[in-house]
C-alpha cells in the first residue's frame, strides 16, 4: 500500500514541476469563499489557481493545481487533461450546444468557446467568487456564445430543458470530492441531456486512488454503453469519454476523429497523440460497485484510505 502510494505521488511530483517552482512562484492573490480557500500565483511564464486548505504560502510550489494558463497565449490548454479533454470535441460533428459543469479558471470552456463559435457554451459553477477570480486572473472573456450561470451543476442539469452535444464534468478535487457529482442518479440525468451522438467528458483527479477510483469506473459503465478512458500520461487525472448509445468506435477511429479536428481547428499540441492514450473500458462490471445517490461511501473509503486499511471493492 505505501509503495503504491510514493509511487504515484513520485510520478505526480515529476508531472508538477513544470507547473511552477517554489523559488519563483509568487502569490498575487487569495480570498476566502464559502466553498473554497482560493489561491492565485503565478510566475514568468504560467498563472495557477489552486483550491488549498492552508496558508497561501504553503500552497505555492505545491505539487497539486485547478488550473494553469500560459502567460504568453491565456487561450491556450495548459493542463494536461485539458489537452486530452479535447479529443471528446472531435467525436462530435459541428455541436450547437455544449454545457461545462465546474469552471476553475475557465481554460476549457473559453478554448472551446472559441474554437467554436457556433455552438452555445453553458457553464455552470457553484461558487461565484471562482467566476469573479477567472474574470479577474485569468482572461475569461466574455463571449456572444459563452454563459456562466452560479448553480450547483446538478442542480443545473435537472432545471435545464435544452439537449448539449457535449457535456464536460470537470468539478472533482483531492481533498473535496462532491459525491453527488459521482453517483449513477447524477450520469443518468446527464445521459438524459445528450442529443443524440452527444458525448460526456469527464476528469476524474483523485490522488492515490486504488480503492475510489474503480468505483467510479464502474459507475460510468454502468450508464454509458461505450466508454473510452485517457489516464492521462505523467498525473493522476483520468479523463472519460461517454455516449448514450452503444458506439462501433475503435481506438484507431478517435486517432481519425481527431486528425480530423485538428484540421480544423488550431492546437499548440498534438491533439492526434493524445487521442492515442484512449481505450475502450466499456465492459460491464458488478453492480454491487456501483456508487448511488443511496451508496456513495466516498468519505468513508477516503478516511480507510488515511489510516492506510484495505478497502475491498
Amino acid at each position: 500500500m505505501r509503495k503504491l502510494a510514493l509511487r504515484a505521488a513520485l510520478v505526480f511530483l515529476a508531472a508538477a514541476a513544470s507547473i511552477a517552482a517554489a523559488s519563483d512562484e509568487r502569490l498575487i492573490y487569495e480570498t476566502e469563499s464559502l466553498y473554497h480557500h482560493i489561491v492565485v500565483s503565478e510566475n514568468d511564464d504560467v498563472r495557477i489557481l489552486r483550491f488549498h486548505k492552508g496558508p497561501a504560502a504553503e500552497a505555492l510550489g505545491s505539487d497539486f493545481a485547478q488550473s494553469v494558463i500560459s502567460l504568453a497565449d491565456p487561450y491556450s490548454l495548459h493542463m494536461q487533461y485539458a489537452k486530452h479533454s479535447m479529443v471528446g470535441a472531435a467525436l462530435v460533428e459541428s455541436p450547437k450546444r455544449a454545457l461545462f459543469i465546474g469552471l476553475g479558471a475557465g481554460t476549457v470552456p473559453k478554448f472551446f468557446a472559441r474554437a467554436f463559435p457556433e455552438c452555445q457554451v453553458d457553464v455552470a459553477e457553484l461558487d461565484a467568487k471562482v467566476v469573479n477570480v477567472a474574470r479577474k486572473y485569468f482572461f475569461f472573456p466574455d463571449l456572444a456564445n459563452l454563459k456562466v450561470t452560479v448553480m450547483d451543476g446538478r442542480q443545473f442539469v435537472r432545471q435545464s430543458k435544452d439537449k448539449y452535444n457535449l457535456v464536460m464534468v470537470d468539478a472533482y478535487r483531492d481533498e473535496m470530492i462532491p459525491f453527488h457529482l459521482m453517483t449513477f442518479d447524477f450520469l443518468e440525468q446527464v445521459k438524459a441531456k445528450l442529443a443524440p451522438g452527444g458525448v460526456l467528458i469527464s476528469n476524474i483527479a483523485i490522488r492515490n486512488d486504488a480503492e475510489l477510483y474503480p468505483w467510479a469506473l464502474r459507475t460510468y459503465q454502468a450508464a454509458f454503453p461505450t466508454l473510452f478512458e485517457a489516464n492521462v500520461p505523467g498525473t493522476i487525472n483520468r479523463v472519460l469519454l461517454g455516449f448514450a448509445e452503444k458506439q462501433k468506435l475503435a481506438p484507431h477511429d478517435i486517432e481519425l476523429a481527431a486528425r480530423g479536428l485538428a484540421g480544423r481547428v488550431s492546437f499548440d499540441y498534438d491533439l492526434v497523440r493524445c487521442a492515442g492514450v484512449y481505450r475502450d473500458v466499456s465492459m460491464a462490471r458488478p453492480s454491487k460497485n456501483i456508487l448511488t445517490d443511496d451508496y456513495a461511501p466516498v468519505n468513508l473509503m477516503r478516511l480507510r484510505k488515511a489510516d492506510e486499511k484495505d478497502w475491498k471493492y
